[in-house]
C-alpha cells in the first residue's frame, strides 16, 4: 500500500507534492495518456471503414476524431487562450469522406499540442475562474476535466468500432494481463 501523498509508477514509489502547479501537472498527465492511447489507435483505424457506422446513433470514426478535436478546442483551448469559440458543432457530426485519416489526425493532435502548452503556462489563479460553455457554467478546470473525459469515452467508443470490425488487441495495457 502506498504512503500518504504517493504512488507507484512502474514499479518506483513517487512522492506526491501538492502545490499550484498541481492542476496543470494533473491535466498534462492524462492528456499525455490520451495521447499514447491515440497514438495506438489510429494506426489500427482502415481507411475505408474511416466513415462507415453501423447505425445511425452510433457515430462513425471520423465523426469521432472530428468531434474529439471540436471539443478539445472548445473546453480547453478556447477556455484558456480566451479567444472567440468558433466552434462548429454541428458540421463535426457530418459524414465527410473528403477528409482523409491523415487530415483528422494531424487536427486532433494541433489541438492536443495547443491545449498541452495552454495548460503548460495556465497560472494557477485561472483554475477557479467561471467559464461558460454551450449552455454550462463551471470553473476553468472543470471545463478542462470535462475534456479529458469526453476524449477518453469516445477513445473508448472508437476502440470498440475498430474491435468490431476486426478483432484484435489494441494492446493499451501489454503490461498488464
Amino acid at each position: 500500500m502506498n504512503e500518504p501523498n504517493s504512488l507507484t509508477r512502474q514499479g518506483i514509489l513517487v512522492k506526491i507534492k501538492l502545490d499550484e502547479t498541481t492542476p496543470n501537472k494533473s491535466l498534462i498527465s492524462r492528456l499525455e495518456e490520451f495521447e499514447r492511447l491515440l497514438h495506438l489507435t489510429l494506426p489500427k483505424i482502415e481507411r475505408e471503414g474511416l466513415w462507415i457506422s453501423p447505425n445511425a446513433q452510433i457515430p462513425c470514426l471520423g465523426v469521432q476524431l472530428a468531434h474529439m478535436e471540436g471539443n478539445l478546442r472548445q473546453y480547453i483551448v478556447t477556455n484558456l487562450s480566451h479567444q472567440n469559440d468558433l466552434r462548429q458543432r454541428t458540421l463535426e457530426f457530418t459524414v465527410r469522406p473528403e477528409i482523409s485519416l491523415q487530415q483528422l489526425s494531424t487536427n486532433l493532435l494541433e489541438a492536443l499540442a495547443q491545449a498541452k502548452n495552454l495548460i503548460k503556462q495556465a497560472p494557477s489563479r485561472v483554475w477557479s475562474e467561471v467559464y461558460h460553455v454551450q449552455t454550462f457554467s463551471m470553473t476553468r478546470l472543470e471545463a478542462c476535466i470535462h475534456a479529458l473525459e469526453h476524449l477518453h469515452y469516445h477513445l473508448g467508443q472508437m476502440a470498440l468500432l475498430i474491435k468490431l470490425n476486426r478483432p484484435q488487441d489494441l494492446a493499451f495495457y501489454p503490461e498488464i494481463n
